[in-house]
């Protein structure tokens, strides 16, 4: 892979990110650097970026940053200063009560933080901050940054969009439901995000269509029969709606306002669209189990 127009690799925009939760000395690094980066020093990249412009030694501001809500309160209250309010407001309290030499010597141990140059980098690269923060199918750092670079002007959103949308339509054809069921959550979720709620019912719908049907990767007909213990009765079944998604067709309709009328006739409508080779449910059944969820019964 080659480096960006800054000459980084991906995994050195993502230490970037994670820059100034970590102090110039004695940190203590999440296991995930060698895991899934291999990346052994990360001592050494941090010292690396900041030689070469992206990172400089934090203020007392930043470091204060990354102290607990607790022992901000404390120090307030050892200056006789009120210790209401959430962190960003304790934070101001401190810079603007406390005298700024007190606070070098409260706050010696110093975090990083980015320079103008890294802070460029970093909006330019959004990307991969993102896509580590998330749990996209086989996407990561490298092979989204790729598809990115491979697509210039278009956004790093869109061509997430559109990955999950082939990936789905595939699993669909080769009757992998449960992973289609499972991408299809992914576009839900990524939907809310931009605050499309509507849109994103949608794909909720359809995700608790397969929920209820029974189906799996690679269902077979010709093993119905063998399953069947899996399925009855319902509230030992493999067949139900999960309670994280209860809980997001429940918050839609204290949202949109809909009575469980309201609710199921959407729900009947939008399920309606999606066809599966089998269902132990009818979509009826399914919207009218959505709102007992819901409800508890």
């Amino acid at each position: 892979m080659k480096p960006n127009e800054s000459d980084l690799y991906p995994h050195e925009v993502l230490l970037l990110s994670y820059a100034p939760t970590y102090y110039i000395e004695k940190n203590s690094f999440p296991k995930f650097w060698w895991y899934r980066y291999g990346v052994k020093n990360v001592d050494k990249g941090l010292k690396s970026l900041k030689k070469r412009g992206f990172l400089k030694v934090g203020s007392v501001e930043s470091a204060s940053r990354n102290e607990t809500l607790e022992d901000l309160k404390d120090i307030l209250r050892t200056h006789g200063l009120k210790v209401s309010g959430n962190k960003d407001e304790l934070v101001h309290r401190l810079l603007d009560e406390v005298p700024e030499d007190e606070l070098s010597t409260l706050f010696r141990d110093r975090t990083y933080e980015l320079t103008d140059k890294g802070q460029a980098v970093l909006s330019a690269e959004e990307h991969i901050p993102y896509i580590h923060r998330r749990s996209i199918e086989d996407l990561d750092i490298w092979t989204l940054n790729e598809k990115v670079k491979a697509s210039p002007g278009s956004s790093y959103r869109d061509i997430v969009w559109e990955y999950m949308n082939k990936k789905s339509l595939k699993y669909y054809k080769h009757s992998d439901f449960g992973m289609y069921r499972n991408c299809r959550l992914s576009m839900a979720e990524f939907l809310e995000e931009e605050g499309k709620d509507d849109s994103a019912f949608i794909y909720l719908a359809e995700v608790v269509r397969i929920d209820l049907s029974g189906l799996s990767n690679g269902f077979n007909m010709d093993e119905l029969e063998a399953q069947t213990d899996r399925f009855f009765p319902y509230s030992e079944s493999q067949a139900k709606m999960a309670p994280g998604i209860t809980k997001k067709i429940q918050k839609y309709q204290t949202e949109k306002d809909l009575s469980d009328d309201e609710l199921k006739s959407k729900l009947i409508d939008l399920m309606n669209r999606l066809q599966l080779p089998f269902s132990l449910f009818t979509v009826e059944e399914a919207a009218e189990i959505a709102v007992m969820e819901i409800h508890g019964d």
